[in-house]
């Protein structure tokens, strides 16, 4: 293949873009669990972090298919011709390893922040149950009050 080369340069561009967009999403999560470990976190902005994360997946994920459909027309030049290609095999196993560790590092991030999550919605669920029993109280007590005898008087005069 003539454009070996070029197609080289593609996949390293590939996986650096590829650890830069992770680096984003790790941002965007560690930014997530700040938010969840407010005492009262902003629900809009959570719902603003979980757009942003999902785009910036669809991103990686268009990488990882642009780096695959690439990889497979190089695969068999690059094998035969590992001395000429050894500078950027190298460049390429050391990002794969970055892309490896922000990986795991951000799916151990996620799990805790699914944590987070939980909490936070036991604790609206909470908060939704004492409304809703104020609420019964309240209604209790107004039909105990409407049901009494108001306008009657509980004192007899019994001199006449």
């Amino acid at each position: 293949m003539e454009h070996t080369d070029a197609y080289v340069d593609i996949l390293v561009t590939s996986l650096r873009k590829k650890v830069t967009l992770l680096e984003k999403i790790e941002n965007v999560i560690t930014e997530q669990e700040r938010e969840l470990k407010k005492p009262d976190p902003d629900i809009d902005r959570l719902d603003e972090i979980e757009k942003q994360i999902g785009e910036l997946l669809q991103e990686v994920e268009q990488a990882e298919d642009g780096f695959e459909s690439v990889y497979s027309r190089v695969k068999q030049p690059m094998e035969e011709q590992k001395e000429q290609y050894k500078v950027q095999i190298q460049e390429m196993q050391g990002y794969i390893r970055k892309i490896t560790d922000k990986t795991v590092k951000i799916k151990a991030q996620e799990v805790r922040n699914q944590q987070y999550m939980k909490l936070f919605f036991e604790n609206k669920k909470r908060e939704i149950r004492q409304f809703r029993s104020g609420n019964r109280s309240v209604a209790r007590y107004s039909q105990h009050t409407a049901n009494s005898a108001m306008g009657q008087s509980y004192f007899l005069n019994k001199k006449k």
